[in-house]
């Protein structure tokens, strides 16, 4: 193997990338829902599902930075562990808004990419403790 790179195990790759997967489902199945729980004033159920957006984006955004911090070697840049995973966050964030546009009583904005991406944003931040 040439010097400075490491092999990266099947146990760490399932470690790193397991969470990813099964939250990334999470997101899949309750976009393939019809109706979702909410409030019945209309702004609360804006503000809920907003708020939901950009948590469990937040959250996909941290575990996809912690995968690229477990398989990554040492000559990966910093700015790798943290880009990729906004563009994967992003790339998921408008497939799932393209999914929701087949699903009867949803349809897909990019306003919630948006939202999404804000999630990712402010994970983002928290990581590299700006804020």
């Amino acid at each position: 193997m040439p010097e400075g790179k490491h092999s990266v195990s099947y146990h760490s790759v399932a470690n790193a990338y397991l969470p990813v997967v099964l939250w990334a489902s999470l997101i899949f199945y309750l976009s393939a829902q019809s109706i979702l729980p909410g409030f019945y004033v209309e702004t609360y159920d804006f503000i809920f599902k907003k708020i939901a957006h950009i948590t469990v984006y937040a959250i996909l955004y941290f575990l996809l930075y912690r995968s690229q911090l477990i398989t990554s070697d040492a000559t990966v840049t910093e700015k790798r562990v943290w880009l990729l995973p906004f563009f994967l966050v992003l790339l998921y964030a408008v497939s799932d808004e393209v999914h929701q546009n087949f699903v009867a009583g949803r349809f897909g904005t990019a306003r919630d990419v948006g939202f999404d991406m804000l999630g990712a944003s402010l994970a983002f931040l928290k990581l590299y403790r700006y804020i």
